[in-house]
């Protein structure tokens, strides 16, 4: 592999690494967001479905590792 290549590879990973996070970080928010709404004077219904929603949003971010110190689902790249 070229220097070139790596240097790409890496720089990709780390794209991906901030928008995995970026995107955890969205979902927690609504999931937050929708529990606040939940709080407020809404029908029971509403209630249910947006505790259904937040507890969905939060089964997706603990999928995806949860990890949020840039370690992307245990991949690893070769030291340089």
């Amino acid at each position: 592999m070229t220097d070139k290549t790596e240097q790409d590879l890496r720089h990709a990973l780390g794209n991906a690494r901030a928008e995995t996070e970026a995107l955890k970080s969205m979902l927690t928010k609504a999931a937050d967001r929708l529990e606040d709404i939940v709080e407020a004077n809404c029908s029971d219904e509403e209630q249910d479905k947006a505790l259904a929603t937040a507890q969905r949003l939060r089964k997706v971010i603990e999928r995806t590792g949860g990890k949020s110190d840039g370690a992307a689902d245990g991949a690893t790249l070769p030291a340089a």
